[in-house]
C-alpha cells in the first residue's frame, strides 16, 4: 500500500457511471478533493496486481454493458487479500439490469447483489423506491448517521459459510424496514414480492482487506438534495465508509487492562449481544471516542449539574435547620406552659407543712431555702450596682 496521502483509483475501463467528468456525481468528486485523497484512473483493466497496489481503494461504480475478465477478477482479489480495499457500488436491477457481472466478484467475498429494485411503502423520500432508513447497525460507518436515503437500490444475498472461515468477516449494516418490497427480475419476468429485513449495506473484512458494498449509485448523485450525495446524512455515511476502508493501516489499537463497575459492564454485555455487536471493545470504543469528540460540553454539564445539587443540599439543610430552630422553640414553650400549669406554695403553706414535720419527730428544722425570696432580690440588686 502506497503511503502518505491516501490514494483513490477510479474503474474507466468498464463503462463506470462514477467518473471525474461527469457532472452528474460533482459533488462526491469535490468532497474527494477537498478530503485531501489523491484521486487516478485505471484505463487498461485491472491486469496487474503492481498496478493496484499504487492505492489504498479502489472504487467499482455499477458497471455497464461490460464485464470483468477471470484474469481481472483474480487480481483484485489478491489485491484484497494483500491489504487493499473495494468500494463496490451496483444500482438498481443488479448485474441484469446493467448487462455486467460484479458478482463473479463479489462472490469472492460470500455476498452478490439481486437482480430487484427496493421499495418501501411506509418510509420513503416522495417515491416509494427511495426508502428512507434511521436505524442502523452500530458501526464506524455509521457514526454520526441518523438517516439516509437509497433511491433506486437493489438488496445484498449474504452467502452462507459452510464452515467457519477465520479470513473472512462479514457484517449487514443495514436492512430493509417491515414494510420493504421489491420488484424482482426471477429470469424470466419482474415479480413483485415483500422483502423485510432484507442486507443493503455490507462491510467485509477479508484477509488483510476491506469491502464495501451496497446497490444505490444515486447516494452520490449531484441531480437532487432529495436523494443525491447532500441528501439527509448521506455525505457522512460515505465520508464514514471511506475512513473505515483506507485507515485500516493507521489505527492502532493498544490492549489495556483497567477495571469496570460491574453494572456498566452487565450493560455492556447485553447491549453486544442485543445490537449485534463485534465486541465489547468497539463498544466501549466507540463510546470513549464520542466522550472525546464532546470532552469539554460533558464536563460543562456535569459541573452545571454538580453546583445545582451542592446548591439544592444547601438549601434543603437550610431549612432543615430552620425547621429544627422552629421545634426547640416550641417545644420549649410547651414545656413552660406545663410548668406553668403546676401549683405554687405559698410561704405560709411550707411552714405548716415544716412545723407538723416538727411535731411528728420531734426534731427542729433549719431553714436553707430563704422563702422571703430576699437572696434573690439582693443578687439581682447587686447585678444592677455593677
Amino acid at each position: 500500500m502506497s503511503k502518505g496521502l491516501a490514494k483513490i483509483v477510479l474503474d474507466y475501463s468498464h463503462n463506470n457511471k462514477l467518473t471525474l467528468e461527469a457532472t452528474s456525481y460533482s459533488d462526491f468528486i469535490q468532497f474527494l478533493f477537498t478530503s485531501g485523497f489523491k484521486i487516478g484512473k485505471i484505463q487498461a483493466g485491472f491486469d496487474s496486481l503492481e498496478k493496484l497496489e499504487k492505492y489504498n481503494l479502489v472504487l467499482l461504480s455499477s458497471p455497464r454493458n461490460n464485464k470483468i475478465s477471470k484474469t481481472e477478477i483474480e487480481v483484485l482479489e489478491k489485491y484484497v487479500k494483500n491489504g487493499g480495499s473495494l468500494f463496490i457500488i451496483s444500482s438498481g436491477g443488479g448485474d441484469y439490469k446493467n448487462r455486467t457481472n460484479l458478482n463473479e466478484l463479489t462472490q469472492k467475498f460470500k455476498f452478490e447483489f439481486v437482480d430487484d429494485e427496493v421499495n418501501d411503502s411506509m418510509n420513503y423520500v416522495n417515491l416509494q423506491k427511495r426508502p428512507l432508513f434511521s436505524k442502523f447497525k452500530p458501526h464506524i460507518i455509521t457514526e454520526h448517521v441518523n438517516k439516509i436515503v437509497l433511491s433506486s437500490s437493489c438488496s445484498i444475498k449474504i452467502h452462507e459459510y459452510i464452515e467457519e472461515v477465520d479470513d473472512i468477516n462479514t457484517e449487514v449494516i443495514l436492512k430493509s424496514d417491515l414494510n420493504a418490497w421489491h420488484s424482482l427480475y426471477n429470469g424470466k419476468e419482474w415479480i413483485d414480492e415483500d422483502i423485510p429485513k432484507s442486507p443493503l449495506i455490507v462491510a467485509v473484512k477479508y484477509f488483510k482487506g476491506r469491502i464495501v458494498g451496497f446497490g444505490s449509485i444515486s447516494l452520490f448523485s449531484s441531480l437532487s438534495r432529495e436523494y443525491g450525495f447532500y441528501a439527509y446524512d448521506n455525505d457522512v455515511l460515505i465520508g464514514n465508509i471511506l475512513k473505515w476502508l483506507i485507515e485500516k493501516d493507521t489505527s492502532e489499537r493498544k490492549i489495556v487492562t483497567f477495571s469496570i463497575d460491574r453494572e456498566l459492564y452487565d450493560w455492556g454485555d447485553k447491549t453486544v449481544a442485543k445490537d449485534n455487536w463485534d465486541n465489547m471493545s468497539d463498544l466501549f470504543n466507540i463510546g470513549i471516542n464520542h466522550f472525546k469528540k464532546n470532552y469539554k460540553n460533558i464536563m460543562n454539564e456535569l459541573q452545571i449539574k454538580r453546583v445545582k445539587k451542592k446548591e439544592a443540599y444547601e438549601k434543603a439543610q437550610a431549612k432543615k435547620q430552620k425547621t429544627e430552630e422552629i421545634d426547640i422553640k416550641k417545644e420549649k414553650e410547651k414545656e413552660k406552659k406545663i410548668l406553668d400549669l403546676i401549683p405554687k406554695r405559698s410561704k405560709t403553706d411550707l411552714l405548716d407543712i415544716m412545723k407538723d414535720l416538727e411535731d411528728i419527730t420531734g426534731e427542729k428544722y433549719e431553714y436553707l431555702t430563704d422563702l422571703d425570696g430576699k437572696s434573690e432580690k439582693k443578687e439581682k440588686n447587686e447585678k444592677k450596682k455593677k
